[in-house]
């Protein structure tokens, strides 16, 4: 009877060093998610000291309701998650700074200046029996013979789409037909953009939104083209009608 006792131990012990075995295997891999809110405004910042004497920053921005982004965001804030990070771009700025923890230095980048077009100047015609090399800007204003005039701009947002942001573009050609060419992109920058190289208005080759508002600028004034530049300077589709209107009128 004593030998049966003590076998009852050792068995309860084996059960439960397996199931400790099995949960020990079991491992979680954590998720990496990413919260992106493509079109902030009114960014602000401030700057306070803790208890510690530790700087601390406060960044405040507002952006238009995604609901999804948002429902994301609030899923995250109630789950248990490690650190938090953030980061803040801009597709366009005048100057920034790259710093060198290492070397202690501080080396300070600005935007490239393009070349300014020539005005009031003919251009001289070549003389014969020598060549001389094509000249190239920065900034190529071009206003192709199909489209004389911006008769309307449209933008939309779709949320499910790939591009969510999108801009349609009418124009009247040559012979006086109206005309269409759409545009989409992952922000409202980049569907003008696209719009304005698909209708003709400016050069493929531009890319970067200070060369496309520099050749919109030379397009004939219009409150379309308005609202076309008033995009690339705010990155934003929320344009008043009537302001755009009275702007191109005072031009």
């Amino acid at each position: 009877m004593a030998k049966k006792t003590e076998d009852k131990p050792e068995k309860t012990t084996k059960k439960t060093e397996a199931k400790a075995e099995v949960v020990k295997t079991e491992v979680v891999n954590s998720l990496k998610v990413e919260v992106t809110f493509p079109n902030i405004v009114d960014l602000k910042q401030a700057l306070a000291f803790d208890n510690d004497g530790n700087l601390i920053i406060a960044i405040q921005f507002k952006a238009r309701v995604d609901q999804f982004e948002v429902f994301r965001l609030v899923n995250l804030l109630k789950q248990p998650h490690t650190g938090l990070s953030a980061t803040i771009t801009s597709p366009q700025s005048a100057m920034d700074f790259r710093f060198d923890a290492k070397a202690k230095t501080v080396e300070v980048i600005q935007a490239a200046v393009p070349a300014a077009l020539p005005q009031g100047k003919p251009q001289e015609k070549p003389k014969a029996g020598k060549s001389s090399p094509k000249e190239t800007t920065a900034v190529q204003v071009i206003q192709p013979e199909d489209l004389v005039k911006l008769h309307g701009v449209t933008f939309n947002h779709i949320p499910e789409d790939e591009r969510p942001f999108g801009v349609l573009i009418e124009y009247v050609n040559g012979t006086g037909e109206i005309k269409s060419a759409a545009g989409r992109g992952m922000s409202p920058t980049e569907a003008v953009i696209s719009g304005v190289k698909n209708c003709g208005a400016v050069a493929q080759e531009l890319s970067e939104p200070f060369e496309v508002r520099a050749a919109l600028e030379g397009l004939e004034p219009s409150p379309e083209g308005y609202k076309l530049i008033r995009v690339l300077d705010v990155g934003s589709f929320d344009i008043e009608e009537k302001g755009a209107e009275e702007a191109a009128k005072g031009e």
